[in-house]
């Protein structure tokens, strides 16, 4: 089943003029940092059942369907094959390095191409629980009323015509991943290893292939998700915890000096946590995706990672909460382009266009995206050398 099907199809026929202010103001911020903070609140556009309760719905829904399919071991869920194509992944996965090294410390669902499945959470305290149901609720309240938002936004600061992205590369309702993964390490024992450690980790993206700092690199025990960009236009993160909360438990964002290299390089800069998470905060980053669309000139990709984040552990008291760990889960939507949109240079006039633009063959997604899901599955890097130079996309 499409989520399309399912969905109301906002993402086109909805006018967002009352809440363009807001997303002016995101990618104001995008074009800047590669990242934004979306306050859902303030949002006008609404569904049936209010976003807040729609969201929190969601994500219990989706804690109890993970009990029962990595404590329980429901058999009717797909379970992911390892060895198949990432970018295609529908199903669940547990924790391990198996299924490459941004998952070694996650377990979840993932969701490809509009692709959806069901898992039994039918219980005696939640006899009216429906995983279907609410996994397509929060899909689409990603996907059409925040992502769908901030791509108008973009469309308009660029000057590009209105639903280009929709006209060039969609409908990316049936093309886009999500995810809905929680971590299960153990936070206290990494800390705990890491003050005994020594041993730096260097952090590579996968994308460009730049091995970031040294100053910016923390003991390998610290890194439960390794610096990436990710393989899209947009991105689009929800955290689980009712409100707006400080900090983001643990997700950072690099910050590059002005001393800037060229494509994307950069010689030196830091680590910045995110300044606030919760269900009524939408995290977007800029994919790699869009960066190659722009060619490296406009809208930076955001490179992130997820870090300890032991200090968000304690209550007021400083006492250390239990299941912490546990209660970090996200709802990652990577809005991505259909298989045979090419990935041609956005047509704004705020791009400088090069010599070779008309003569250059431009890959297809499919092709792209190909080269990342490949990268995607690769172990940890060892190099400690810093690389600058792009992968020839």
């Amino acid at each position: 089943m499409k989520f399309l099907d399912e969905c109301s199809n906002s993402s086109i026929t909805n006018d967002f003029d009352d809440d363009n202010t807001t997303f002016d103001r995101c990618a104001q911020e995008l074009e800047l940092n590669g990242y934004s903070l979306v306050p859902l609140s303030v949002l006008r556009s609404q569904r049936l059942k209010p976003r807040a309760v729609l969201i929190e719905q969601a994500f219990t829904t989706a804690r109890r369907a993970l009990d029962a399919v990595a404590n329980i071991g429901n058999t009717s869920t797909a379970i992911i094959d390892p060895k198949s194509d990432s970018a295609s992944w529908t199903g669940f996965h547990n924790a391990t390095s198996i299924h490459g090294r941004y998952n070694q410390h996650r377990e979840g669902f993932v969701f490809s191409n509009g692709e959806m499945f069901d898992v039994n959470t039918i219980h005696d305290d939640h006899p009216h629980s429906n995983f279907r149901n609410d996994m397509n609720q929060l899909f689409c309240t990603m996907h059409d009323d925040i992502a769908a938002g901030v791509l108008h936004a973009i469309e308009r600061r660029l000057n590009i015509p209105h639903l280009y992205f929709h006209h060039e590369f969609g409908p990316t309702s049936n093309s886009s991943q999500w995810h809905m993964k929680r971590y299960v390490v153990d936070v206290q024992q990494s800390n705990n290893l890491s003050s005994n450690s020594g041993d730096f980790t260097s952090e590579e993206d996968q994308h460009t292939n730049i091995i970031l700092p040294v100053q910016s690199q923390k003991r390998e025990t610290d890194i439960f998700l390794p610096a990436h960009t990710d393989p899209s236009l947009i991105s689009v993160v929800i955290l689980d915890r009712a409100g707006t909360n400080n900090g983001g438990m643990g997700l950072e964002v690099f910050h590059p000096t002005h001393d800037a290299l060229p494509n994307g390089g950069c010689s030196s800069g830091e680590w910045r946590e995110i300044s606030q998470h919760g269900h009524d905060v939408a995290v977007i980053f800029v994919g790699s995706v869009f960066s190659y669309l722009t060619k490296g000139q406009l809208f930076p990709a955001a490179k992130h990672r997820v870090v300890s984040w032991g200090s968000s552990c304690n209550d007021y008291y400083g006492n250390r909460l239990q299941n912490c760990v546990e209660s970090r889960m996200a709802a990652t939507l990577f809005v991505r382009p259909n298989g045979d949109a090419i990935m041609k240079p956005l047509p704004s006039p705020y791009l400088k266009s090069s010599g070779d633009a008309l003569q250059k063959v431009y890959p297809s997604f499919r092709v792209w995206n190909a080269r990342v899901a490949k990268n995607y599955m690769k172990k940890k890097t060892t190099r400690q050398k810093i690389n600058y130079n792009r992968m020839s996309d």
